[in-house]
């Protein structure tokens, strides 16, 4: 039984499919059994991918993404569950593939992407307090490890972790188009307090400036937790180490 939230009504909805273990891999078709268009609990995961899954032994939460491997994932299925053919046969439009995730209490690749956060607000909150009484030297070497670090941060999540994300979960395109806005509004602000800390002679404005930067990365950070931080734990394992 899988249980869905519908796309215009919010409400709940359970619907009963023949899902297969391939490889460790939970997966169900959106067959509707050859119908010309897709099942209702389709369209509700590619508006929110948020799902209750049960089984015969037991209920789990998990997220329902589109797998990047979609042909050869369902070869295999048809050879398990021939019946899936059949139905295939009978419509036009290709019948989706679509994987469940469980979502389980390890640690996890959206945990490791707080902790990233959570180590960036405590550099940030280090270098407000040096912009009062530090030295200029030691501000303009930390400004500089921040915004690298920073930077190679936003580099890999707009070239990696983004692109994977839309592809599986349709329903966060916007949500990333809008961090994607963010990380340029965040580099424009990194470059201007650079010059500002290189220059060392407007202390009022790069006070000002830093202060926006830290407003927008923590508006970043927390919106980034709130959308993301589901999907990539239902998906990768964290970072050893």
């Amino acid at each position: 039984m899988l249980t869905t939230t519908g796309a215009r009504t919010g409400r709940k909805h359970r619907v009963p499919l023949g899902a297969l273990d391939i490889d460790g891999r939970l997966v169900v078709v959106a067959s509707a059994m050859g119908a010309p268009r897709h099942p209702g609990w389709y369209h509700n995961i590619r508006h929110n991918p948020l799902v209750q899954v049960e089984t015969d032994s037991e209920t789990f939460e998990a997220m329902a993404s589109l797998p990047p491997d979609r042909d050869p994932l369902f070869a295999e299925i048809v050879a398990r569950a021939p019946g899936f053919a059949d139905y295939q046969a009978r419509t036009t439009r290709v019948l989706p593939v679509v994987e469940l995730h469980r979502i389980d209490d390890t640690r996890r690749m959206g945990d490791w992407l707080v902790e990233v956060h959570d180590w960036l607000r405590a550099e940030l909150k280090e270098l407000r307090a040096e912009l009062d009484c530090g030295t200029p030297r030691r501000l303009s070497t930390r400004c500089a490890g921040f915004c690298t670090a920073l930077t190679r941060h936003h580099t890999g999540e707009g070239q990696h972790i983004f692109p994977m994300l839309a592809q599986r979960f349709p329903a966060l395109a916007p949500a990333l188009a809008k961090l994607n806005e963010e990380h340029l509004v965040v580099a424009r602000l990194q470059e201007e307090i650079q010059r500002l800390v290189g220059s060392e002679t407007d202390p009022v404005r790069l006070r000002a400036e830093f202060d926006r930067l830290r407003s927008e990365l923590d508006s970043h950070f927390e919106y980034e937790e709130r959308t993301l931080v589901a999907a990539l734990n239902a998906l990768l394992p964290a970072p050893p180490g």
